[in-house]
């Protein structure tokens, strides 16, 4: 579709036109023609203009003849037409040669033509190639909106791409992920194994390292780079989706001919507008149905469950289609690390409502505060809290923000929606606990904490420390008390076995007994009176969480 310096030498086969010099340039693209009527003609040229000249400014002065060349090919003109026989009996030899070290094409006019004569038919090709490309972005723009108000999606864009160009076409998130990629059945001249590497290279996500990215938002123009697959070359065409400097990734086209580079960008623009429209569409739903879910959740977890109004909402919302529910709440822990929570709760927002609604579609997935709340919905009962869903959504999260920690706390079954209030607390009281007790970036259950968040209400433990508090005190104040308190707290996790305690500890058992028998002395401690044990064991689990007594929701 391009005119090149090679095909206007075809529109004069008997007209004596030739090329003197500079042959590496005839694929050059011709998108104008200029006379020159001055011998300083490259401060007003712009790039793929075609120069024609008689050479009468220039024809005495050699110096101005080697930077008129030199000038023009930094200007990206597509090469010089001289006509000769009448002021320049011949090209001369310094335009020659600076032209073949340039690759810069110099035409050689004969005198019986006029120039006239040889910009008319150019012209005129140009205006023809100009007037198809305009009936063709027409003809591309009207199939692109129908597939669009028919309600097709992006799959269904790309689609229409690749059979618009017959093309392979892949269509890629900001981060080179493909999102979407339509292949034709073969490729004319493609062998199966080029054919193969080209349909992995489709579907796989763009290295870390790669710059397309950025150089399509650097220039919002479209970016081509060549290829070779397989000693085949092929031209790989993209362009950033954009609306209002908004970037949603980019689509390319991988072109195994560069015959028609310029129709296939235009359809390449197209579709990017179109395919941009259609993200601000998904884009506008999701925040919709956010929102939606976010008043949904504020119903049921802080509502008025006795008013009618709010009963009615609830029961009809597709929520009720499930019979099982669970809640779980999900918080990126900050710690010292500098990142923009908006954006990094929005981000871990969209991957649970990815992952959750693919296994349970009736579930309710909202951000509030900067934590993620699900409330999972289910048609069958819910078996084990789902460790397998849990571990997944963990590791997704840690691909997603790399050494950044990610906390779940996870509530109680509830076999109706008055019961998924107290799951929500439970999963509250799980995330806080699990912090204190795992440290940060764990999945935290309610068999984990029960005991736990009983000890941290200060009304329901305050007996404990009565009882415990005297033995803590006689051997934190005896020589070597910590070593001595942390000794006793291991063999009352270990059940007092001997065998586990010293392993924990990495001492050897005699010395571990040693230190029992001072424990004994010191604290008048009776190993035989269980419920004793029993209270000391949970005094120590409520030393760990003596810290977090700010906790205002229990079991």
């Amino acid at each position: 579709m391009h005119i090149t310096i090679k095909d206007i030498l075809q529109f004069f086969p008997d007209k004596l036109i030739s090329l003197t010099s500079g042959s590496a340039g005839l694929d050059n693209l011709v998108s104008s023609v200029n006379i020159m009527d001055a011998p300083d003609i490259w401060n007003w040229v712009k790039p793929g203009d075609l120069i024609l000249t008689t050479a009468y400014t220039i024809k005495d002065d050699p110096l101005l003849q080697e930077r008129l060349i030199r000038e023009l090919a930094a200007s990206g003109c597509a090469g010089l037409g001289i006509k000769t026989k009448r002021f320049l009996p011949e090209i001369p030899k310094i335009m020659k040669e600076v032209a073949k070290e340039l690759n810069f094409p110099i035409l050689e006019l004969p005198l019986n033509l006029s120039l006239a004569e040889i910009t008319n038919p150019i012209i005129s090709s140009i205006a023809a190639r100009q007037s198809y490309l305009l009936r063709r972005s027409n003809e591309i723009h009207k199939t692109l909106t129908t597939v669009a108000i028919k309600g097709g999606g992006l799959h269904s864009i790309i689609t229409c791409l690749g059979q618009l160009t017959h093309c392979p076409v892949g269509c890629y998130n900001t981060h080179g992920s493909p999102l979407s990629h339509w292949l034709p059945e073969n490729i004319a001249g493609i062998s199966a194994q080029a054919f193969s590497q080209l349909t992995h290279l489709l579907t796989e996500t763009a290295p870390s390292n790669d710059q397309s990215q950025e150089n399509l938002l650097q220039s919002k123009a479209p970016y081509t780079k060549s290829l070779l697959i397989e000693n085949h070359e092929f031209f790989i065409t993209s362009f950033a989706i954009m609306s209002s400097n908004e970037f949603f990734g980019h689509i390319s086209i991988f072109q195994p001919t560069n015959t028609f580079l310029d129709l296939n960008e235009m359809a390449l623009e197209h579709t990017c507008t179109v395919t941009a429209l259609d993200f601000l569409k998904q884009k506008a739903v999701a925040e919709s149905h956010r929102l939606y879910s976010r008043d949904m959740l504020e119903h049921i977890l802080f509502g008025d469950l006795s008013n009618q109004n709010t009963t009615a909402i609830i029961y009809n919302f597709k929520l009720m289609q499930g019979n099982y529910f669970e809640c779980l709440i999900i918080e990126l822990d900050q710690n010292d690390q500098d990142i923009n929570i908006a954006v990094a709760s929005t981000r871990l927002y969209q991957a649970t409502q990815q992952i959750i609604t693919a296994k349970y579609p009736f579930s309710l997935i909202s951000e509030q505060a900067g934590k993620v709340i699900a409330l999972i919905a289910s048609t069958r009962p819910l078996k084990d809290q789902e460790p397998e869903l849990y571990s997944k959504l963990h590791t997704t999260f840690k691909e997603i923000f790399n050494n950044l920690k990610i906390s779940i706390g996870v509530g109680s079954l509830a076999s109706d929606i008055n019961s998924v209030r107290q799951s929500y607390y439970n999963a509250l009281s799980c995330l806080n606990l699990g912090r204190t007790i795992k440290g940060n970036g764990h999945i935290t259950y309610p068999q984990e904490v029960a005991s736990y968040a009983l000890l941290a209400n200060s009304d329901t433990s305050s007996m404990l420390t009565y009882v415990c508090s005297s033995i803590f005190l006689k051997l934190e104040t005896a020589v070597q008390g910590t070593e001595l308190l942390s000794t006793l707290e291991k063999y009352l996790e270990c059940d007092k076995v001997l065998t586990d305690t010293a392993k924990e500890l990495y001492i050897h058992r005699n010395t571990l007994t040693n230190r029992l028998g001072r424990i004994v002395d010191i604290a008048n401690l009776d190993f035989n009176n269980r419920e004793l044990l029993f209270s000391l064991r949970l005094a120590f689990r409520q030393k760990k969480i003596k810290n977090k007594m700010g906790l205002s929701h229990y079991f």
